[in-house]
């Protein structure tokens, strides 16, 4: 399977936790030469809240493109592509996650869906559910599930 197309997901959480996500995308785009696809989804309250942090004007709101190449995971998982010589673009929508993710995936006729994650106990899963192994059941393509904490520290179970 030949991959053209690298869909990355990246979550509102995901700032602070991208350096397996970022390894995981520039080892294979590097070699692949794929077009990479950086896609923040907005809930309509986060994409209202975001306008008023970054300190927009509500009245002339940005795109949410260019407000998630604002947000910090978006922006660090840009820059190390950059770094490494490879192109991105970024694409910001507002919607329901795994509905708009999957959404995204079959309009960029994505060959592989990268989404990162932390562990969750059986409990935390069944309470409060997985979109990511929704992703995995629902996608139109392979899905790369990459794991916080594997290069680093351990992450902790929910």
């Amino acid at each position: 399977m030949a991959i053209e197309t690298l869909l990355a997901a990246i979550g509102p959480n995901d700032g602070s936790r991208t350096d397996e996500l970022i390894d995981a995308v520039v080892d294979i785009v590097e070699p692949t030469d794929a077009s990479v696809v950086l896609l923040h989804v907005f809930s309509e309250t986060a994409y209202r809240a975001g306008i008023e942090e970054a300190g927009f004007d509500p009245d002339a709101p940005p795109s949410p493109g260019e407000l998630a190449s604002r947000l910090a995971g978006v922006d660090a998982v840009a820059a190390a592509l950059g770094d490494s010589g490879l192109e991105y673009d970024i694409v910001g929508e507002i919607g329901d996650e795994k509905e708009t993710i999957l959404r995204v995936a079959g309009d960029t006729d994505a060959d592989l869906l990268c989404v990162s994650g932390r562990k969750r106990s059986p409990t935390g899963k069944a309470v409060f559910g997985s979109t990511v192994h929704e992703l995995m059941m629902d996608a139109p393509c392979p899905v790369l599930f990459v794991r916080e904490g594997l290069s680093g520290d351990a992450g902790t179970a929910d």
